[in-house]
């Protein structure tokens, strides 16, 4: 687990986002209701010592983008169903690719010093580029993107509250990875 009180606090942040849509009836299917309960999962996980380790990251990861083909091989309510599966897959693709216990050659997960000091090294001395450095970033700034849409191309219809719950439950979930994505 993290220890700094501003990590804590995003990834709270986070868990709140993916559990919104829970609490305020957006669920309609089955099927979006158990990927929003599974989001809540992985956002909890973060929270206990070694949540975030190579392979709890690997196997949540799969299970996010397992749900988010689960939840779009029956569309018939696009509204819910495809910014949930999107939701789920940027989720997974930081999980399994992103995170900083996955950032090592090794795979091995390391302590939070280690990876500040390779972290701050690699920056300051100009280290190789690698998938981990770029990657993170783009998938936040796809994924808020895809959150903001549809807020910003309806300008002249009012959003309604299924799209504003929506819309500030991904941005929240957004704002919880951004920790696992740095």
């Amino acid at each position: 687990m993290h220890a700094h009180p501003l990590i804590q606090t995003l990834m709270f942040v986070g868990l709140v986002g993916a559990a919104l849509p829970l609490f305020w009836g957006q669920c309609r299917t089955l099927e979006v209701w158990v990927a929003h309960l599974a989001m809540v999962v992985v956002m909890a996980t973060m929270f206990i010592p070694g949540g975030s380790a190579g392979w709890v990251s690997v196997v949540a990861g799969c299970v996010l983008l397992a749900l988010a083909m689960w939840v779009t091989s029956d569309i018939a309510d696009r509204s819910t169903a495809l910014p949930c599966a999107a939701d789920l897959t940027a989720m997974s693709l930081i999980l399994v690719f992103v995170s900083p216990a996955m950032a090592s050659a090794d795979a091995v997960p390391r302590s939070d010093d280690d990876y500040q000091t390779s972290f701050h090294d690699h920056h300051v001395a100009g280290g190789a580029t690698t998938i981990t450095s770029w990657l993170g970033p783009l998938v936040l700034m796809c994924w808020a993107g895809i959150v903001l849409f549809p807020l910003f191309a309806r300008r002249r219809e009012p959003t309604g509250r299924h799209a504003n719950i929506t819309a500030a439950s991904g941005i929240l979930m957004l704002t919880g990875m951004v920790p696992m994505a740095a």
